[in-house]
């Protein structure tokens, strides 16, 4: 059971931490969703953990998730300009089969993505290519979060079920 007194020092300073979040990260989407998932683990926290000052501890563990995304994000990056330096630099010429072959996979995943509705190639395109978190997109297509996620997820596995076919 949670912790009420923490759940409603949450609530009155939520707007707070939201702020707080967007000045370290300097976005407000990804703000509003870090204070999302704290909610979250302050809702699961046992109710039998005794916090003496739960506006200090809640904006402690925002500046703990912060730190945690910045960290994450540095290493996306990292890993993305490994990834193309390796494609431009080190990428082996491909031979026709193997040029041929890709064509055909991406066909194929063309053909698979237009099998979907609209809508799901719509928020797949602005995942994966405008690179729009879930938010975003929910505001741009008049859905809810958990609906774009249940479309990203449907996309991914039809892709992931053609590429194994």
């Amino acid at each position: 059971m949670a912790n009420p007194h923490l759940i409603e020092t949450f609530k009155e300073n939520e707007r707070d931490l939201v702020n707080f979040l967007v000045l370290r990260l300097k976005s407000v989407f990804t703000a509003q969703d870090l204070v999302q998932e704290l909610y979250i683990k302050i809702s699961r926290l046992d109710d039998g953990i005794a916090v003496r000052n739960g506006r200090a501890y809640l904006f402690r563990m925002a500046a703990n998730l912060a730190i945690d995304h910045l960290r994450r994000e540095s290493r996306r990056a990292e890993l993305l300009e490994e990834i193309r330096t390796f494609l431009v630099e080190e990428a082996p010429v491909a031979t026709p089969e193997q040029a041929l072959i890709s064509r055909q996979e991406l066909a194929r995943l063309e053909g698979a993505l237009a099998e979907l509705p609209a809508i799901s190639r719509k928020i797949f395109h602005l995942s994966r290519f405008e690179q729009k978190s879930q938010r975003e997109i929910a505001a741009l297509v008049g859905l809810s979060p958990s609906a774009v996620f249940k479309h990203l997820r449907r996309v991914i596995d039809h892709l992931a079920a053609v590429r194994e076919t």
